[in-house]
């Protein structure tokens, strides 16, 4: 019985270890590294030329970094074919061969990415924030798709969240600083010419800097229109409306 146990482990012994002698046959098979850096530097070099069409303010952006790659023991040489372009993007094909013999083809691959002028935060902003003109300066960023907007129009309006220094500031993310508000008592100041005349007057609409008003004057049960310029003070431009 002894006998016939020891037969038996010796069996399954030779079976179980057979497939791990194979396994190590296969990996001290030998190969070697090609850096993935070094496909990046030859993509570089091939789409230096390439002219990006229409008039953008674009460059070519790599999509991702390039993996190691392991091939087998020999002469390695890397074969850079034509670069494939779209209007988004390109791609780099880079043939490896190894002794004279392909082993695959490795894509480098660059989306074009946009760039456009607009508004940011001149520093660090939080909610609430009315906007200033030491608030917002001019920057190129990367586009989004979005409007662009200079910073003017958002001077005088209130941002809704905090932005940090150099995001972008677009005027969807702001709000009209409401600083003449319907029925409020407002200062009415009428220009004609070189005159001046000031009159309490009664909101009917809201506004912020800049914004076009209607306000109501009792004394001469008028209803006039004007620009806000300042918390509850309008200003109408006799001679300019003319």
């Amino acid at each position: 019985m002894r006998t016939t146990a020891a037969l038996l482990a010796l069996l399954l012994a030779g079976t179980i270890g057979a497939p791990a002698t194979a396994r190590a046959q296969v990996l001290g098979v030998a190969s070697q590294r090609i850096s993935g850096k070094q496909f990046e530097t030859l993509a570089k070099h091939a789409i230096a030329g390439i002219a990006l069409g229409g008039g953008c303010d674009c460059a070519l952006v790599q999509a991702a970094p390039i993996r190691d790659q392991i091939v087998s023991a020999g002469s390695a040489t890397l074969q850079v074919e034509s670069p494939l372009a779209t209007p988004s993007y390109v791609n780099v094909p880079i043939d490896i061969d190894v002794d004279g013999s392909f082993i695959r083809t490795v894509f480098v691959g660059y989306r074009v990415q946009g760039y456009v002028r607009t508004a940011v935060a001149a520093h660090d902003l939080v909610a609430g924030t009315v906007i200033a003109a030491d608030d917002v300066t001019m920057a190129r960023v990367t586009s989004t798709g979005r409007l662009a907007n200079g910073t003017q129009v958002l001077l005088g309006r209130k941002i809704l969240i905090p932005f940090r220094k150099g995001q972008p500031l677009y005027i969807e993310e702001t709000q009209t600083n409401m600083i003449v508000k319907p029925g409020s008592s407002v200062v009415l100041i009428v220009l004609d010419g070189g005159v001046s005349v000031v009159a309490e007057a009664v909101a009917r609409t809201g506004g912020g800097l800049g914004d076009e008003v209607t306000v109501y004057n009792p004394s001469t049960n008028k209803t006039l229109s004007g620009t806000v310029v300042g918390p509850d003070r309008v200003q109408l431009d006799i001679m300019g409306a003319q």
